[in-house]
């Protein structure tokens, strides 16, 4: 198969050249009309070229959105808003509240669009046509940034716009238009609260100006605020149903009991297991169960565990002789439905009740502006914006378990610690540390091991939620002049634009590992400890901590643990990114010459940018740097820095061919080019050929072909590596019953050297025979947890991106009252994006190591396969072999195209003693092609909740619909909003039929009003989610309902795309004077 979908040959050249040249001839370029050009009656004047056009004038997919959308609804989040509209997929919300990890290219809280999903640095976000400050390394605008109250519109081109204003307008722009030349003063004030109370958000804003020295110019300033109160998910009835849903497992990923951990010499722990659970089935072979301990102090087990070899058990899977059973015996605790349940599965289930809803904001906005006519041709211009943005996050305790757990020591022999010496009691008398901390059955159990005063390991949650503190501070500072080439209509402007956004990340509930460590295994979990750092030196220069109450998780303090026990081990991380741009510009338009079907009209300009970002990581967390300790429940990651600069030119032509003739009322092509030369990938092309054709004054036909080259940014070129969690949907490869194609199972033609690959990169001889030994050489799941490491490929090149879209508009033909204002657009589009830049997932960073199609030598020499950089990018644990760190990167291997229709309608006509209006759009997905890999084949992800290899966003619903009805009379006009969402397929459906659903359809309506009191006082008011529609259960199994004893149905509630909050009110008013 070919590894792109389209390949466009022979004219970028000549278009180039054609452009260029054309408007260089003539010496005199061109830029954007201003509004003083739109005719009677016109709507807007929107972004789409630098040769503006109309609304429904513009060559390309347009959508205008003015400040009524983001007034006219309970929030400020002007992503909540756009995310209405069926052309943007959410990416970045309030909704999620548990983000709580800070990296270079992740910032907790922020709000980012991403349009036709296919994924947020893909489209462009600029203020009044210039480019904002990207947030991160990412080069995503953070648009919480942006001052609401002084947004005018917002115009939104979903059809390419690369040759325009960059190539990484690969799947359009949103433009954010800014109120200008401003005139007196402007208050407006809105609360807004749910019906339960809670996430109360008020917003106050003012913006006043005035003209001075005669009208020669103006200046304004403009001030926000905003406040939204946190809520929690606990007081929404949905989610507490799903809580107490026994087929559905609990929200809380580690369980919140204290346990101990059963692991080696196991062969007596058989005489102390009936009495702890007496009358229990409970298998004598439990290695890795975790023994808990209720709230009661009672021992209870809740694991799915594997069975040593039974000949009562039937073989599993390619004939592994191993069985999985679950158990949940001795627990006495509480089983409310609510924290606790017990699931159809037989096992307890936990749920995080303190997870947030909607995450809290604080926001101040403030923008100067001003401009000022030095004479008749040459003027001055001027902008400074500051923002200042907090959030909070919240995410569960830290576990102590796994990678983060705690081997404690039973008898120490420690001569800092006399009671653990044999020697210091009288003959045959022991004190052993910890005996009467774990509770007499704990113990009793330990003591039943083949050598009883072994290390044993702990299992635990620290007692305070992770949360994540995020302040974004971002000013951007822009100066120009600007003018008229006297005796012709060419304008001309240049503009220095510098910008800088700092990022400052706090995290809290973050504790040492090895200073935890330390005091639990200073004798009776802590209590009583006392150091002073430096020891050796006299405690020179360091640090002294004391330790009071201890750490005792098994028999903790009735009223907690004592603070200095906690400040002894705290570890907050403060971590902080910088990004600063700077671009310089200029800009030429105006007319070229009349040729007989109107003037040929051109623009012309040139620019230089550069872009550098760092990030600063706590040291804590730093890869590379702390070996010795770490953070328990935060990831570690590298110091990233990285920058880049790229200079342009760019032309465009509107070149008239025919106008007044037979059917052709006008017809014109518009034709651009941008040429990009940046300092890391070299020179890029982009550029633009679109046609329309009027046939008369109610007919058009508009569409064209853009292509586009994106330049990959600082975090996919310089991201240092960096922990993430994450899912392996690959399971192991090297297991002997993975039942994927290119694993190592015998039956697989590449087995035995998949096999030999997998024993190569094992550590030593110890880790093959352990691993193939255990029940991990048979497990067959190819679903997991992962924990890999990301970093960034500085030999990236750009991907290219081929758009074609193709259109019609339709104006009213007729004069009657009822429908002389109706309009309708419909718009086909087509997005193939090769080359494109993704990070590996799991699953392929594993196949490109032991799949022969990917990695030849697996086939012919498995030695020197094990040797090559994919499969050295595989770590495994060098005790059990089993499958550990996996280092992914980014890529140039992926592809997708989405390919689909847009279609809006426009009606408003006099009913009653009113004005009755409807606007409508509605966008029809028809294909979303996807592949990860070049040797791989395309996968139609229409109407599923895939994909999200290559960097796109997911969530491809068949189709989206929002309607908003108007009624106005008068002083008062009332509004009611319908959002649509068809039924989607989980995923899966795109690859395999699957019995698993994704989401059923749903809608929902927010009703609005507005009344004029006086001419210079508005108020307004509605009612979000007006019928209290509860979000609907997504990603469920109902083959797994009853009867099955591993498998739950499953499913989770909220998302993206629905509405979890309910039902919320606000009022507000806007006073002119």
């Amino acid at each position: 198969m070919n590894t792109t979908f389209t390949r466009t040959q022979g004219f970028k050249t000549l278009l180039l050249a054609g452009t260029v040249s054309a408007i260089a001839l003539t010496a005199v370029p061109a830029y954007a009309q201003d509004d003083s050009e739109k005719k009677e009656g016109d709507a807007i004047i929107v972004t789409g070229s630098r040769i503006q056009r109309a609304d429904y004038e513009n060559n390309s997919p347009t959508v205008t959105v003015d400040e009524g959308l983001l007034q006219n609804t309970s929030t400020a989040a002007i992503e909540t808003s756009l995310n209405k509209l069926p052309q943007f997929t959410p990416a970045q919300t309030p909704s999620l509240g548990a983000d709580i990890q800070p990296t270079a290219t992740n910032t907790p809280g922020a709000a980012t669009v991403s349009l036709r999903g296919i994924g947020s640095n893909r489209n462009l976000v600029l203020i009044d046509g210039r480019r904002g400050t990207p947030a991160n390394a990412s080069g995503v605008i953070d648009i919480s940034t942006i001052p609401s109250a002084a947004v005018q519109r917002i115009e939104i081109i979903s059809g390419g716009a690369s040759a325009t204003y960059g190539a990484d307008a690969v799947a359009g722009v949103t433009n954010f238009i800014l109120k200008k030349d401003v005139n007196g003063l402007e208050l407006d004030g809105q609360m807004g609260v749910s019906q339960h109370g809670d996430g109360f958000e008020y917003q106050i804003s003012g913006i006043m100006g005035a003209d001075f020295d005669d009208g020669r110019g103006n200046v304004s300033l403009a001030m926000s605020m905003n406040d939204r109160g946190v809520s929690y998910r606990r007081d929404r009835k949905w989610y507490r149903e799903l809580w107490a849903d026994p087929e559905v497992n609990g929200t809380q990923f580690f369980v919140d009991r204290p346990g101990i951990l059963l692991d080696g010499q196991l062969g007596n722990y058989a005489s102390a297991l009936p009495g702890l659970f007496p009358g229990s089935t409970l298998s004598p072979y439990t290695n890795g169960v975790t023994v808990y301990l209720d709230q009661n102090g009672h021992p209870y087990v809740n694991n799915n565990y594997t069975d040593v070899p039974n000949p009562g058990f039937p073989m599993g899977y390619y004939g592994s002789p191993y069985a999985t059973y679950n158990n949940f015996q001795g627990y006495t605790g509480p089983i409310d439905n609510y924290k606790y349940k017990v699931a159809d599965n037989g096992l307890l289930s936990q749920n995080n009740t303190n997870l947030q809803l909607v995450l809290p904001l604080k926001r101040y906005n403030v923008l100067a502006r001003g401009n000022y006519e030095i004479n008749d041709w040459i003027g001055v211009f001027g902008q400074a914006m500051f923002s200042h943005v907090h959030t909070e996050t919240r995410n569960e305790p830290g576990p102590i378990t796994g990678g983060w757990g705690v081997t404690m020591d039973i008898l120490r022999n420690d001569p800092t610690i006399q009671s653990s010496d044999p020697d210091y009691y009288a003959s045959g008398v022991r004190q052993l540390i910890n005996q009467n901390d774990v509770g007499t059955d704990l113990w009793n159990l330990l003591m039943s091991r083949d050598n009883p005063y072994a290390p044993f390991s702990i299992t635990a949650l620290m007692p305070d939620d992770r949360q994540t503190f995020t302040d974004v501070m971002t000013y951007n500072l822009i100066a120009g002049l600007e003018g008229f080439i006297p005796g012709t209509d060419w304008t001309w402007d240049i503009s220095a634009n510098h910008g800088v956004s700092s990022t400052y990340a706090k995290q809290t509930g973050i504790y040492s590992l090895e200073r935890l460590r330390t005091v639990l295994n200073s004798g009776h979990f802590g209590e009583g400890f006392q150091a002073t750092g430096n020891p050796s030196q006299g405690g020179f220069g360091a640090s002294t901590a004391t330790c009071t109450s201890g750490l005792n998780f098994y028999n903790p303090p009735a009223g907690g643990f004592s603070e200095d026990c906690l400040e002894a081990i705290r570890a907050d991380l403060k971590n902080r990114s910088l990004t600063r741009q700077t671009i310089v510009e200029a800009n030429l338009q105006g007319k070229l010459l009349d040729l007989p079907a109107g003037e040929l009209r051109a623009a012309l300009g040139a620019s230089y940018r550069e872009l550098n970002f760092e990030f600063d990581n706590d040291t804590l967390t730093t890869q590379g740097r702390s070996f010795n300790d770490q953070a328990l429940g935060i990831y570690p990651s590298g110091n990233s820095a990285g920058s880049f600069n790229v200079k342009e030119l760019y032309g465009e032509l509107l070149v008239p061919i025919l106008s007044d003739t037979p059917f052709i009322k006008n017809l014109g092509l518009e034709l651009g080019g941008r040429i990009s030369d940046y300092n890391t990938t070299g020179t890029s092309y982009t550029y633009k050929i679109l046609g329309d054709w009027q046939v008369n004054d109610w007919l058009r036909f508009r569409g064209g072909y853009n292509r586009a080259e994106r330049a990959p940014n600082i975090g996919e070129l310089y991201l240092a590596k960096q922990q993430t969690f994450g899912v392996n949907t690959a399971g192991d490869l090297c297991s002997l019953a993975n039942p994927l194609p290119y694993s190592a199972n015998p039956t697989n033609a590449n087995g035995n050297n998949v096999l030999a690959v997998c024993k190569a990169l094992m550590p030593n001889q110890a880790a093959s025979d352990a691993y193939y030994s255990g029940a991990g050489a048979t497990d067959n799941s190819t679903f997991g947890f992962a924990w890999p490491s990301a970093e960034g490929n500085a030999n990236l090149t750009p991907e290219t991106a081929n758009t074609w879209t193709a259109g019609v508009v339709l104006s009213s033909p007729f004069d009657s009252p009822a429908l002389s204002r109706l309009k309708l657009t419909v718009d086909y589009y087509n997005i193939a994006v090769n080359h494109a830049i993704g990070q590996q997932s799991v699953a392929i960073a594993l196949r490109s190591c032991f799949d022969a199609s990917l990695n030849p030598l697996v086939a012919t020499d498995p030695t020197a396969a094990a040797a090559t950089a994919a499969c050295k990018a595989i770590t495994r644990d060098s005790q059990t072999g089993n499958l550990g760190n996996v280092n992914l990167t980014y890529a140039n291997n992926g592809r997708f195209k989405v390919e689909g229709i847009d279609a809006q309608l426009d009606w408003s006509a006099d009913v009653g003693p009113g004005t009755l209006g409807i606007n409508s759009q509605l966008t029809y997905l028809l294909h979303f092609y996807s592949a990860e890999l070049p040797t791989d084949p395309v996968v139609d992800y229409a109407g599923t909740q895939g994909p999200t290899a290559n960097g796109v966003n997911g969530g491809n619903y068949r189709w989206r619909l929002f309607t908003t009805l108007n009624y106005s009379i008068k002083k008062l006009m009332l509004g009611l909003q319908w959002q649509h969402l068809p039924s989607i397929e989980d995923a899966t459906e795109a690859t395999f039929h699957t019995t698993t659903v994704g989401a059923p359809a749903y809608d929902i309506f927010y009703l609005n009003g507005n009344y004029a009191l006086t001419d210079n006082i508005n108020i307004r008011f509605g009612v979000d989610n007006l019928f209290n529609k509860a979000p609907p259960l997504t990603n469920y199994n109902p083959a797994n309902i009853g009867g099955n004893d591993t498998q739950l149905r499953g499913g989770s509630v909220g998302g993206l795309f629905y509405d979890d909050i309910g039902r919320r009110f606000y009022l507000g008013a806007n006073v002119k004077f």
